[in-house]
Order: structure tokens, then sequence, then C-alpha cells
């Protein structure tokens, strides 16, 4: 059974709250990541299986004859089995309306222009999106592209080949940060992309209540 299937399969277990006009894609993003924050040592299986596919710093996934290249290679993935493997489970993250809207933007900017990273043309960043859409700065975003399908999305972000301080996953698996707002679109550079931004409440304000993040990620984005 290849692992994208595997995960749908798993997936109606751990949907988190729906959000009006997600894509299947979305949905799907989302659903894998709470799988993976919620059971992160299934998720080191499938790295494992996904590490078979290497040959030196490339890889090729079942079904593609496309030849994907890394930084690292197999030593990034066999990291980040070796932190799925001792983390400890989480709880999923739910929908937040305002963070997809933030999202959305963000993703239908880069879309059109082809610009990579957190900054908008008009020098905005993650929180600032947020604000526009009636939100608060408590928020952190993360970006992939290329990804094949919602289960690629993920383990690039997890695995996270290049970026020393693993800050994308470092964003993924902080405890304080409940609610994502995730906006996946065409790219004209990488052909696909998805925008998560995540924050402590589902607009991104601070309640008085959440506890800072200890893992020492941030907010403003990675």
């Amino acid at each position: 059974m290849r692992i994208s299937r595997f995960f749908a399969a798993l997936a109606l277990a751990f949907t988190a709250v729906p959000a009006a006009a997600q894509s299947p894609l979305e949905e799907q993003v989302l659903a894998v990541l709470n799988m993976a924050r919620t059971n992160p040592q299934a998720f080191a299986q499938t790295l494992r299986t996904f590490r078979g596919y290497f040959q030196k710093t490339a890889y090729v996934l079942p079904g593609s004859n496309v030849l994907n290249m890394t930084e690292e290679g197999v030593g990034a993935v066999d990291e980040a089995i070796a932190f799925l493997d001792r983390q400890k489970p989480l709880k999923p993250v739910s929908t937040g309306l305002v963070l997809a809207a933030a999202a959305a933007d963000h993703a239908a900017e880069q879309g059109a222009d082809g610009s990579i990273g957190h900054g908008s043309a008009d020098g905005s960043g993650p929180a600032e999106r947020v604000q526009r859409r009636g939100g608060g700065d408590y928020v952190a975003e993360v970006i992939e592209y290329g990804a094949i399908d919602a289960v690629d999305a993920v383990r690039q972000l997890i695995v996270d080949d290049g970026v020393a301080d693993r800050g994308h996953r470092t964003v993924l698996f902080d405890a304080s940060l409940r609610f994502a707002g995730v906006s996946c679109g065409k790219h004209p550079s990488f052909r696909h992309m998805c925008v998560i931004d995540l924050g402590v409440t589902g607009d991104g304000r601070w309640n008085g209540r959440m506890e800072m993040a200890s893992a020492g990620g941030g907010f403003g984005g990675n």
C-alpha cells in the first residue's frame, strides 16, 4: 500500500474542524500534519520507507520518473526519524479561518509573480498578513514548494532538508500552536506550493491562557 493511500485511510480519524472553501488537497495537508503531530512514531515509519527511495542525495518516488535532488540526502531523513521516534504526541491543530485567509493571500501572490519566501511584495510578513485579515500576530508560517501530494508536502517540511535549524519542523511540532490555515496553489517555478499559517488561536490573537512555545521556534514564520 502506498504511503498516500495509508494516510487517506486514516485521515477520517484525525481530520480537524473543516474550513469553508478548503480544497481537498488543503484538507489532506491538515490531516497529514495532524497525523504527524498525534502519532509521530507512525510518521517515522513512513520516513523509513521513504529513505529506501534514495540514491546518494537524490530520490525518485514510486510511480514517478522525476529525479528529486536534496542537499543532505538520507542524513536529513535519518535525523528526522530520530526526532519523531522521541517526539511525544501532541494535540491536533484545528482550522483557523483567519489564518487560512492570510495563507491564501500569500499563495495567490506567489502563484502570480513566482516569488518565494515569507515576505510579501509590500514588505509585510506572516503576522502583518494575518493582522490585515483581522487577526493577531501570535503566528508562524511554513511554506512548501513542489510537493506531489499532501504527504509529500508535510514530509518535506518535517525532514527540512538544507535548513540548519530545522525551523519548519520546529513550528509544526510547537505545542502552543493549536490552529492552522492551509492554502495550496500553482507556482510558476515549482508547479505547486502550500502555505501553512499557524497560530495560538484561530485568528492569531493572544487569549491570555496559552503557554508560550518552549521549543524556540518563535512567532512570525520560519
